[in-house]
């Protein structure tokens, strides 16, 4: 052809994924080829709403289409972004796949087609709103990671493959001190979900970590076609059946329909998940533990009250009860108690328990719901500059643990030189961050806390790191927050 498409200026055939962000699209004529002006504009499918935009640069204006006056020979970039479309299912994101068209018509021929590249507006959705294919693929990627046999590959077999020997084993030995705690929750853990999300992708490109919104219902998700139904226990701690559990020691497996590649789910030797919910998972959302005494509430607070925690959006209590209201920013990261802590134990099994949480794959579905307030939160008071201790306190050495400062190598993907503890990168880790083959990827393979401050380059385009979620836009407008 005598022109090409290349988003991110790659020829990889996982270069037609996007998301909200604006990334480069290169546009070339061969030498032989034609000069004059080339046409883009797009067209998507009968059973789709996603569209795309085009930016003559990353920060100029969205448009529909977009005119590039190119020489034989010649290449020029511009921007391309799926366009955010409030009141649309998923916000104008593809539900499952490509499902719009970028075509190229020289201005001379426009009724003819010179080109085209497909696309997916590929972002974190509800998981209670995936369709039945997303679903599908997602647990398929994740049973292949597992060593579920779920092709023709019989190795390494289930519960040895790299979601046990890396993604469960690092959340073990480095929870309590180089991941936990402090600010450095959010970061570190967008970073892991990010790499494990990369290894789904690997398997099927459409993937993306589906996020539970643990405010919310979520009937379709608690099913046994997806996470699995299990029997609801009381919330009361105290009350018989409703005793606490760590690590599901004495609690019943969740039930997978036979065709659900988690009925075969198996860590290790163990097989199966052990969970029962403290909620009516078909009618409830999540709602933390209770036990008779003073202090005996550990509540599932919404997104409202959640992004309070690092202020900005006033409590109407506080003036009520004479409290001051929280520091803009710094404190965001106490989610970590609730609604964080408090979604873990709201039920019994081993996501209660943080050695042993990630066996249950639902684990990764609640920290992307906890990365998703993160980024809703960075939205909505552009909390996502590097440089501003509004967005991440630790700036420098002597403010917080080595570990901790935003220029610090993460564990771990740091080379094992990880403090506290000198603790060993589990699995293939060492310095092996998941690449991507579209150039989103770390020195090194080796990503800092900074990496995750600015995931979708609002402030530095070697940041972006290629996702976006379904109810957050590129732009700092506010979004629904209900």
């Amino acid at each position: 052809m005598s022109v090409s498409l290349r988003p991110y200026g790659s020829d990889s055939p996982n270069s037609g994924y996007i998301a909200w962000t604006p990334v480069p699209l290169v546009v070339a004529s061969s030498a032989d080829g034609t000069s004059g002006t080339l046409l883009l504009n797009f067209r998507y499918a009968a059973s789709s709403v996603a569209k795309v935009v085009f930016l003559e640069d990353s920060g100029h204006p969205p448009q529909s289409e977009i005119a590039v006056e190119l020489q034989a020979g010649e290449e020029q970039t511009v921007f391309i972004a799926g366009e955010f479309q409030p009141g649309e299912r998923h916000n104008g994101a593809s539900a499952d796949g490509k499902d719009v068209t970028i075509e190229a018509r020289w201005a001379h021929d426009s009724e003819t087609v010179a080109e085209s590249v497909d696309i997916m507006i590929r972002v974190r959705r509800n998981a209670n709103e995936l369709s039945d294919q997303a679903r599908q693929d997602f647990l398929f990627a994740l049973a292949k990671l597992n060593g579920i046999q779920v092709d023709a590959d019989p190795t390494p077999g289930p519960g040895r493959g790299i979601y046990v020997t890396d993604f469960v084993a690092m959340h073990v030995a480095g929870a309590s001190g180089s991941q936990h705690g402090d600010s450095h929750f959010v970061p570190w853990h967008r970073l892991y979900l990010l790499d494990l999300e990369r290894q789904l992708q690997a398997v099927r490109p459409t993937v993306t970590l589906p996020y539970w919104r643990f405010d919310q219902s979520a009937p379709k998700l608690f099913h046994e076609d997806f996470m699995g139904a299990m029997d609801e226990i009381p919330r009361d701690i105290t009350a018989p059946g409703g005793e606490f559990d760590p690590g599901g020691l004495n609690t019943p497996l969740a039930r997978f329909a036979v065709d659900n590649w988690l009925s075969r789910w198996q860590i290790n030797d163990v097989q199966g998940i052990p969970r029962t919910a403290r909620f009516d998972p078909q009618n409830e959302p999540a709602n933390g533990l209770f036990q008779p005494g003073p202090n005996g509430g550990f509540p599932v607070i919404d997104q409202i009250a959640t992004l309070r925690l690092g202020g900005g959006i006033p409590d109407p209590e506080d003036a009520l009860l004479g409290r001051l209201a929280p520091p803009p920013g710094t404190g965001f990261a106490r989610m970590e108690g609730t609604p964080h802590g408090a979604a873990h134990v709201s039920f019994n099994g081993r996501i209660n328990n943080v050695p042993v949480a990630p066996e249950d794959p639902l684990f990764f579905l609640l920290h992307c719901n906890v990365d998703r307030l993160w980024a809703v939160w960075q939205n909505m008071f552009d909390r996502d500059d590097q440089n501003d201790t509004r967005t991440y306190p630790y700036q420098q050495a002597g403010d917080a643990n080595p570990w901790e400062i935003i220029t610090a190598r993460q564990w771990p993907w740091d080379g094992g030189l990880s403090k506290p503890g000198n603790l060993l990168p589990p699995g293939t880790r060492k310095e092996n961050f998941t690449t991507s083959d579209i150039a989103l990827n770390f020195p090194n393979n080796s990503p800092k806390l900074e990496d995750a401050i600015d995931p979708y380059a609002h402030h530095n385009q070697d940041h972006y790191l290629g996702f976006g979620y379904d109810d957050v836009p590129y732009n700092h407008v506010e979004p629904e927050i209900a």
